[in-house]
């Protein structure tokens, strides 16, 4: 895994993640095949989320007793747990997977802000240079969004 990178954006939902990381993609960050679908009056042009690691962040939630919308802080011993130690090898893999045949690997899910730290240890185990890009949007903006649905 020696030279590759991977770019991660964060950022709470409706907070221009979606705007920011479909950006990428047309710099020519690699997002992989397998995206959530676009939802017509909720992200038409597409959500740039990747499945399996969408998929694998709300499963890991679930076991350590949270959910993608609670409010609940995730303390650090519960990212150190055994939970997510047995979850670490099927991250690496996931991983793995992607960047297979690429450089350049970009990940976009507001699960992972929640879930860096665990992220943060994957990515050091597969040696991946890591850049970061934040999405900063008025929480008003964000809130008056989520009160219309």
């Amino acid at each position: 895994m020696d030279h590759k990178q991977i770019v991660v954006v964060l950022g709470m939902h409706r907070s221009g993640t979606s705007a920011i990381t479909r950006g990428l993609k047309v710099l020519g960050v690699e997002l992989g095949s397998k995206l959530l679908s676009p939802e017509v009056g909720i992200n038409d042009k597409g959500f740039w989320e990747d499945i399996d690691v969408t998929a694998f962040n709300d499963e890991f939630l679930k076991e350590l007793g949270h959910d993608w919308h609670s409010l609940t802080p995730i303390m650090p011993h519960e990212l150190h747990s055994q939970i997510a130690q047995n979850r670490k090898l099927r991250a690496v893999e996931i991983l793995r997977n992607k960047l297979s045949g690429i450089d350049c690997f970009g990940v976009k899910d507001p699960r992972m802000a929640r879930l860096l730290p665990f992220w943060q240890s994957v990515f050091a185990e597969l040696n991946l240079k890591v850049s970061y890009v934040v999405a900063f949007r008025n929480p008003k903006s964000v809130t008056h969004f989520v009160g219309q649905t």
